[in-house]
């Protein structure tokens, strides 16, 4: 199965994308892109240089993925959003002492995550570098806005921790209606003033959406994430920029047959043909993370024309119409994922048929796809 599919990675692309950040933003903005999730599902061992290129810092959620890009080569500044805390004790020390060696900086949002942080320096001899995040209305991890000022004075008032940055994260800066997103901007402001101003820290706040639409959030730095992979943020935007899709999947067809006239296929019988067909077989399915909710409503390009999919898509394998392609043959290509992104079966259409994002269908793309780096 793993040599019948194969995810196109293009490393232009994404170098495309990042430049096309670089020259929103600007020469005096740093670039932070988020490289959690084997960068979005696309494949961290194979952009992490591209985005190391092209970038200032690099961003992971978790400490698997921290130790995962140093392991790889990576020695620059690396922001980890988790923090370590929530582990059982003796585990979350270990963890946190050996993201400390690797010069990873935490985040903290707790005094308890501060605490814990400064243990673990201590026993190294070496400070913990932080950044404070806050909950400026997202209601999701931070510190609550009017609570952060008190976090940071006490952060700086550690002498085994050092303190780098202060950011938060937008709720709602992918949607036309920008208030909200300006409304948590205002409270981080306010953060800023309570906390001295920002000099000496890295502030960040912008992701993709807020990088592309509010300028007014881009402070020191920007932590973008689909739109380095060349994906729009939403259908919202009120800028939009010429990304390029960086993934093309590719499968091959894997078997024909020819079916009458009221024949039916598929788990379900879900679909009928009202006329003599030839059906292919291609190797992909919802194990692969080609979703199941776009059963009967999607298409492959096969032999230079849009084939639809008939019936449903089952874990590894779905059935197209090949009738209008007569010359298709067993081992042609089929291209299940176009990274043309008006394409019927770009990363978007497939998104918005299963009622979904972008994010979700890369970042579901399984394991058993090979990856390779093309220009």
């Amino acid at each position: 199965m793993e040599s019948h599919l194969v995810a196109e990675i293009s490393i232009g692309a994404v170098r495309h994308n990042l430049r096309l950040l670089r020259e929103r933003v600007g020469s005096g903005v740093r670039i932070c892109p988020a490289v959690k999730a084997d960068c979005y599902g696309h494949g961290l061992e194979l952009l992490w240089r591209v985005i190391a290129e092209e970038s200032d810092a690099m961003a992971v959620a978790a400490a698997s993925e921290a130790i995962e890009l140093r392991e790889l080569g990576y020695d620059g500044e690396l922001l980890m959003f988790f923090t370590p805390c929530s582990l059982p004790a003796g585990e979350a020390h270990q963890t946190l002492k050996d993201l400390i060696s690797r010069d990873v900086t935490l985040t903290i949002v707790s005094l308890g995550g501060l605490e814990a942080a400064a243990r673990a320096a201590g026993e190294l001899g070496m400070p913990a570098v932080v950044h404070v995040k806050v909950d400026t209305g997202m209601g999701r991890s931070g510190v609550l806005h009017d609570l952060a000022a008190e976090l940071v004075a006490r952060v700086r008032a550690e002498p085994a921790v050092k303190l780098t940055g202060l950011y938060t994260h937008f709720a709602t800066a992918d949607e036309a209606d920008k208030s909200g997103a300006l409304l948590q901007l205002d409270n981080f402001q306010a953060v800023i003033e309570a906390c001295g101003g920002g000099e000496g820290l890295t502030i960040h706040a912008a992701n993709s959406a807020a990088a592309v639409d509010l300028p007014q959030s881009h402070f020191d730095m920007i932590r973008p994430g689909i739109a380095v992979y060349g994906y729009q943020p939403s259908g919202e935007m009120q800028t939009v920029i010429p990304l390029q899709p960086c993934l093309r999947l590719k499968s091959i067809v894997m078997q024909t047959k020819e079916l009458s006239a009221g024949s039916s296929v598929g788990y379900g019988l879900a679909y009928t043909f009202d006329r003599p067909s030839r059906v292919g077989l291609v190797p992909v399915g919802y194990a692969d993370g080609y979703p199941r909710a776009i059963s009967n409503r999607i298409s492959m390009r096969i032999g230079g024309a849009d084939v639809p999919v008939c019936g449903r898509v089952a874990m590894d394998q779905v059935i197209v119409d090949l009738t209008d392609v007569p010359a298709v043959r067993i081992g042609d290509e089929a291209e299940v994922i176009s990274a043309d992104p008006s394409a019927p079966h770009s990363v978007e259409s497939i998104a918005s048929l299963a009622g979904t994002i972008p994010y979700e269908i890369t970042c579901r793309l399984g394991g058993r796809i090979r990856r390779v780096v093309v220009a």
